[in-house]
């Protein structure tokens, strides 16, 4: 490593013109996709990997979503837990305090893209020291450009499942969430109508097919059904699509959170449950099968995605 290269990592808080020198070469892992798709498990699965973030547990940012979310007083709970408490969000707010005085403004003067750039090299320099980082935000589906816009370098999972289990998921969720008598802004964004999700499969189908033509290569597809029918050989693969070596510890038993989120979490990537009877009546399996047949077609395939000439439905 070069000493210019050391300055740049060091001090990117110096300047905004540091901060963006050193996003243009850090290679950032994001998961993102289709909700319900296995994103929380992939993400416990790559943060057992020694080079990526050990965060520790499955928060959602948003923050190419809100960027400005990052400034909000009180703060975003799942920011904040990201970063792994008050202290260090207090010190970021500085640091981003400082850049903003530079161009003679504040924190709030800054450019969104800036903002996420600070987070990022924050958590790398300061709360994950050494690692790469490692984020995932199911909507971020929706953010891609924006993504590689900030992070030329990143590589990016993208989580898919077939559609009929995908909204089987969504009931199982919704029931069980209403069975402990949750407020309904906890599960509201479970309560989606078969139509609804149709048109979120689709709108997560575009943006896969947008991305892959604007960036072929750097999005690594990952269905639902391979990570978990073979999860060494799609685990592998997804350590060198990223640039890293496989490593077992990514196929370890992830016990502190057996009783958070979903049960299914505290055990081994690729521990499916026993096959259950849908939820779902005939007619709606077959108007989902029928609706989303092409994308279904596509979301089957792993690896790299890259520009297919074939027509979407």
């Amino acid at each position: 490593m070069t000493s210019a290269t050391q300055k740049t990592e060091m001090n990117w808080f110096d300047s905004v013109g540091a901060l963006r020198a050193w996003a243009a070469t850090a290679r950032p892992v994001f998961i993102c996709g289709q909700e319900r798709s296995g994103t929380s498990a992939l993400q416990l699965a790559m943060s057992q990997h020694p080079a990526l973030f050990a965060v520790p547990h499955v928060y959602e940012t948003f923050i190419f979503r809100e960027p400005r979310n990052l400034l909000a007083d009180p703060p975003r709970q799942m920011l904040q837990a990201y970063l792994r408490g008050a202290e260090n969000l207090q010190l970021l707010h500085e640091r981003l305090a400082g850049l903003g005085a530079q161009a003679g403004g504040d924190a709030g003067s800054l450019d969104d893209d800036d903002l996420i750039r600070a987070f990022f090299a924050f958590a790398a320099h300061h709360v994950y020291k050494g690692q790469r980082p490692l984020e995932k935000t199911p909507a971020h589906v929706h953010s891609l450009a924006r993504i590689f816009s900030v992070f030329p370098q990143a590589r990016v999972l993208a989580c898919v499942r077939e559609p009929t289990e995908v909204a089987d998921s969504y009931r199982r969720r919704l029931q069980r969430e209403q069975a402990l008598g949750k407020p309904r802004e906890a599960w509201d964004w479970l309560d989606q109508t078969d139509e609804q999700l149709i048109q979120q499969f689709r709108r997560v189908d575009r943006a896969l097919t947008d991305v892959t033509n604007a960036v072929p290569g750097q999005v690594f597809q990952v269905p639902y059904g391979w990570l978990n029918a073979d999860p060494v050989t799609a685990m592998t693969a997804i350590c060198e699509f990223i640039g890293e070596p496989y490593d077992p510890a990514v196929m370890s038993a992830k016990a502190a959170w057996r009783d958070r989120v979903d049960e299914r979490l505290g055990r081994p990537i690729g521990t499916a449950s026993a096959p259950r009877p849908s939820t779902l009546s005939e007619e709606a399996l077959a108007t989902l099968r029928k609706e989303t047949w092409g994308l279904t077609r596509r979301w089957r395939v792993p690896g790299p995605l890259r520009p297919d000439p074939a027509p979407h439905d």
